[in-house]
């Protein structure tokens, strides 16, 4: 018996950063109720580019998602407050401009028998051809999991890696600020 509470103990707290209502969000205060603005702006004070520069055409900022993103990405992503992992998730880029929805999400994650899916859009903030900054918001078209997914927006980076995947970065610290390496799948 105490194993088995171990595990749902050890569950919770898993899965507690991943959802609204859990620890995470309750330390937010009312952030985490906040309405999200459909907004494209990057938050005050950041520059709308990505704060590496070069010399370089691949550092030029874009107006339109460049062709390489386009397609279906997923990998494994981990949270990097606390190492645990974060679930599968399934990125699909569709071709747009800055200002406009360019993504698809959806995070899975399955613990103790339980799975939750996180669905999300991206809007296409700034980029590079290298890097892009997207801005996160719930799906309005795609329910997800009643009452266990972050509702407020967050900022993202993709950034496309030599050995052609695609490195994926989320500001999101309610979520437990995950990352992960994703591949291409098939489109």
């Amino acid at each position: 018996m105490a194993g088995a509470l171990a595990v749902v103990t050890l569950g919770t707290g898993l899965l507690d950063g991943l959802f609204p209502g859990g620890g995470a969000d309750r330390d937010r205060g009312s952030d985490a109720t906040a309405t999200p603005s459909r907004s494209a702006s990057p938050p005050a004070g950041e520059k709308p580019t990505p704060t590496e520069s070069g010399a370089d055409a691949s550092e030029a900022p874009v107006a339109v998602l460049p062709k390489a993103y386009v397609g279906t990405w997923e990998g494994p992503v981990t949270e990097k407050t606390t190492g645990q992992p974060h679930g599968t998730l399934t990125a699909v880029f569709t071709e747009g401009k800055r200002g406009e929805r360019v993504v698809r999400m959806s995070t899975t994650i399955s613990q103790l028998g339980i799975t939750v899916t996180c669905n999300s859009v991206g809007t296409l903030a700034s980029g590079t051809a290298k890097e892009l900054n997207i801005r996160e918001a719930t799906d309005p078209d795609r329910l997800s999991t009643p009452g266990l997914c972050t509702s407020t927006e967050a900022d993202l980076v993709f950034r496309l890696a030599e050995d052609g995947t695609l490195d994926y970065r989320s500001k999101e610290r309610a979520a437990g600020l995950p990352y992960g390496k994703l591949t291409r799948s098939g489109d």
